[in-house]
């Protein structure tokens, strides 16, 4: 009995002098202005209790921005540097999120959320000072301002049908997609396969070729889970589906697909081999994780 008191009062006395878990940002390297959808670097410098995983909070990051690469540096027992390669896709002021944990055994002890405020600006198509307009002003009259006119209201009417079959090709889409009866990973993996054998690649298509990749993953998506993303930018489609059970193990796999294919699309990227071939491996692993497991024979009979 002597022995449990004075133990107790020795952890009461000891506990104001144990070292709390602490994590905090030291020192933050990032741009005030950056390119739309052109990839940028930012770098943070932590100071934290040694003993302790530093792990990033992917629930925190900011939707108008896309992490397309990320890796953490130990440089002492108590300090780390957490590098991001990130592509914005807003522009004007934007605000970059992102909170750090400290981890022991899977649990958060503390954590460093951290806020920076990024002006995203149009992509200068021309660097040259030394151009200039030389074409005189030219105002048009008569015949010619109604056929300006004319000509902006065939613009207006052609944007219009445009949205139209937009908003209506899906469900042509899912019409004709009922034909074929196998299930949705099946069709899905064999359309990967067809892709690789269709020539794009090999005619230096890349940009039709991950838009291809892409539009595989939507439909996908559609057909296993009744998610219409087919509009999605792929910041949108991360928050459709960051809270589907299926998806959620499979986040950062699909992040990565994401961004490579955008950086593809939009910013012109030429994709090595390697990179098409993670990217197909991303893709088929989403697909075969998230889709229907079978049941093996008399494994019904079993349960019943």
């Amino acid at each position: 009995m002597k022995r449990t008191v004075l133990l107790c009062l020795s952890c009461l006395f000891l506990a104001p002098f144990l070292p709390a878990q602490e994590i905090s940002v030291v020192e933050q390297r990032a741009p005030q202005t950056v390119p739309f959808a052109q990839p940028f670097a930012l770098q943070f410098v932590l100071s934290h209790t040694p003993g302790y995983a530093v792990t990033l909070d992917e629930d925190s990051l900011s939707d108008d921005f896309t992490i397309t690469q990320s890796s953490w540096t130990e440089n002492s027992p108590g300090t780390g540097t957490y590098d991001f390669t990130v592509m914005p896709f807003v522009l004007g002021k934007s605000t970059f999120t992102v909170t750090f944990r400290l981890e022991q055994d899977g649990q958060a002890v503390a954590s460093a959320p951290q806020e920076l405020f990024i002006d995203v600006s149009k992509v200068k198509t021309f660097d040259d000072p030394n151009l200039r307009e030389i074409r005189p002003p030219h105002v048009p009259f008569g015949w010619l301002m109604w056929l300006a006119v004319l000509l902006a209201l065939a613009a207006l009417g052609a944007v219009g049908y445009i949205w139209y079959r937009r908003l209506h090709t899906r469900a042509l889409h899912v019409s004709a997609a009922e034909l074929d009866t196998r299930p949705g990973n099946v069709i899905a993996l064999s359309k990967i396969d067809a892709l690789l054998d269709s020539g794009l690649w090999e005619n230096q298509q890349y940009k039709l070729f991950y838009i291809t990749l892409s539009e595989i993953l939507r439909e996908y998506l559609w057909r296993q889970f009744h998610v219409d993303a087919s509009a999605d930018t792929t910041a949108e489609l991360l928050r459709r589906v960051k809270n589907m059970p299926q998806m959620k193990p499979l986040m950062s796999d699909l992040r990565e697909f994401l961004s490579s294919g955008d950086l593809v699309k939009f910013a012109k990227a030429v994709p090595s081999v390697a990179v098409r071939d993670r990217d197909i491996t991303l893709l088929r692993q989403i697909i075969t994780e998230t889709a229907p497991k079978e049941l093996a024979p008399g494994a019904d009979k079993e349960e019943k």
